[in-house]
């Protein structure tokens, strides 16, 4: 194992020097706001995206500033300090800079299009050096230092971004991103509170020695002329215990992004009952969102989040307030007098939306059908066997205890293994086993597992064969159909400009590369025999290399070879000749 000396200096020195602020940090404190940090941009802060905001198996953790000067605009440090990471990424963040302050925080610029000079050569050369387009890089506390307000990069769109923004948090001295907005350190104007469209009522019962929730109402929410809310039915019924979740969305003025709320806070009878406020977000625990929203409701929602007022038993977010001590956000119903609901959600700027209504003893649920299987404790997990497949869902994958069923079954004409549903979220990933006794030995070394959806359509869940267990074994956290399938197909690769072609100064040479299955993992490029930077962009399937041009007007044609593979082995090769 190779030590990294520096990285972990600097993660002790941070540490330390943040230890005087990081007490009133752990307390959700704001100790350095809008007098300490400038805005990261030249101009006024509007938003795509803000902190909270629920994302596909995380909360989001910066502020999306729109690129209102469009790409290549200038991006500021927010405060003094040294620049103590970087990255280059096709994915996630992209181009990256994190500024290390005197307070202990970093901060944190992300989907760059470029970085400043003498940072993007210091990058380039780790990145020959390393033979590598991803690189993730600790430089000397020294190296690069910044003052606030200095030009550090350019707005871009590297990495999963859906369109030219900014992406900027402010970490605490425990790596917690802060709500920005929230605490004042930024103010945009915001005087529209959050839309409650449904309230959705759940009753609890038991099948199997598991519990089972049902769905008992839905109930829409309408906005009074008066500006107030108010549900449509403000009666609802429970027989056994159940629990509460609103279906909510929020703009900020002006713009047509959804934004995430920023807390909720229910009372039952006039007591506190149940609350949530997004202060900080821990990258520990980000991943237990599939427990904070109603995960099935939420898959379906297109633009709302469905945020439930109930804490499942194997759910590790700290965002939960002192109510959390008294119980999990079940509601019971003993008499005929009821129970007076009122709940506020506000969003990050304090505006509020809120919800009154009663909660009445009703007749029990029909029967319906009983969900098939076996129960699930969430504590112990379970192994499924199945003629030629196992499923071992480890223990504390699942959330909450339920009851699941695994069936051998077809697919649009595909034999599959189903487990449960794709609505049924993992913490831990389950390992699926499958033989493929049919599949010719050549041809084993290309098997993944893939998911199959209700139409037949294929998505990658990776694997591959392995010798021992005679199987094709693969890792998923979500549960639904799955099958084993060969990728013995190679990535097409297309040149954006003919061979032989001239390249205009100013223009990079590109390809367009796709691939059917197991995904494009590697690319490697050679100009007249020499390595050479490539940069991928799997958003647009666009390779991309910057020509090194010689003197002014001295053209000369060069041999490129372009190699890409992808994660079963199948390799493209393409080669042509370009004149710069």
């Amino acid at each position: 194992m190779v030590i990294d000396w520096k990285r972990l200096f600097f993660m002790a020195a941070t540490t330390v020097w943040g230890v005087a602020q990081a007490a009133g940090a752990a307390q959700g404190k704001a100790v350095y706001g809008a007098e300490y940090y400038r805005s990261p941009v030249g101009f006024a802060i509007q938003l795509a995206g803000n902190v909270g905001e629920i994302r596909s198996g995380h909360f989001h953790t910066g502020l999306d500033i729109r690129a209102l000067q469009g790409p290549g605009s200038p991006v500021y440090a927010a405060a003094d300090g040294f620049v103590s990471r970087v990255g280059v990424s096709p994915t996630g963040y992209g181009h990256v800079l994190y500024i290390t302050h005197p307070n202990s925080e970093t901060s944190v610029y992300g989907h760059l299009e470029s970085f400043e000079p003498r940072i993007a050569r210091w990058v380039r050369s780790q990145q020959y050096a390393k033979r590598s387009f991803r690189v993730d890089l600790y430089p000397a506390s020294g190296q690069f230092p910044v003052k606030q307000g200095e030009r550090i990069a350019a707005l871009g769109n590297t990495g999963s971004s859906g369109g030219p923004h900014l992406h900027f948090e402010i970490r605490d001295a425990y790596g917690r991103p802060r709500n920005l907005i929230a605490e004042g350190v930024f103010n945009v104007p915001d005087r529209i509170p959050p839309t409650v469209s449904r309230v959705l009522l759940y009753e609890i019962d038991s099948v199997a020695g598991a519990p089972r929730r049902r769905l008992r109402q839905a109930v829409a929410v309408r906005t009074l002329p008066d500006g107030t809310t108010q549900p449509e039915d403000s009666v609802l019924t429970l027989h056994g215990p159940g629990y509460l979740a609103y279906e909510v969305i929020d703009y900020k003025e002006g713009r047509s992004n959804t934004m995430g709320v920023y807390s909720l806070r229910q009372a039952v009878d006039g007591g506190r009952h149940f609350s949530f406020r997004l202060d900080r977000i821990d990258f520990a625990t980000t991943g237990y969102v599939a427990a904070f929203v109603d995960y099935p409701e939420n898959r379906q929602a297109r633009r709302t989040s469905v945020l439930r007022a109930y804490v499942s038993p194997n759910n590790r977010l700290a965002n939960y307030g002192p109510e959390r001590r008294l119980g999990d956000g079940t509601i019971r119903v003993a008499d005929s007098a009821g129970r007076r609901v009122e709940t506020v959600i506000r969003d990050d700027a304090g505006n509020a939306t809120t919800l009154r209504f009663t909660i009445v003893r009703g007749e029990p649920m029909p029967a319906g059908e009983e969900p098939q299987g076996r129960g699930v404790m969430w504590w112990s997990g379970a192994q499924f066997r199945l003629p030629g497949a196992t499923v071992d869902i480890p223990g504390r994958a699942l959330y909450e205890s339920m009851v699941l069923e695994a069936t051998q079954d077809t697919v649009a004409g595909r034999p599959v293994v189903r487990i449960g549903s794709e609505d049924v979220p993992l913490q831990r990933a389950a390992t699926i086993s499958l033989a493929a006794d049919s599949v010719p030995a050549s041809l084993r070394s290309k098997l993944v597992v893939v998911s199959v959806d209700d139409r037949g359509r294929l998505s990658n869940v990776g694997g591959g064969w392995e010798a021992e267990r005679r199987r094709v074994v693969a890792r998923s956290k979500r549960l639904g159909c799955f099958a084993v399938a060969a990728d013995t197909l190679a990535p097409v690769v297309t040149g954006v400009y003919a061979s032989e072609g001239r390249i205009p100064a100013g223009e990079t040479v590109r390809w367009r590369a796709t691939d059917d299955l197991s995904g494009i993992v590697r690319y490697s490029l050679t100009v007249d025999g020499r390595w050479e930077l490539l940069a991928w962009d799997p958003k647009s399937r666009t390779l991309e290399y910057v020509p090194q041009r010689a003197a002014a007007g001295a053209e000369t044609r060069h041999r490129l070879v372009l190699t890409v593979g992808d994660a079963k082995g199948n390799v493209k090769t393409w080669k042509g000749t370009y004149i710069w």
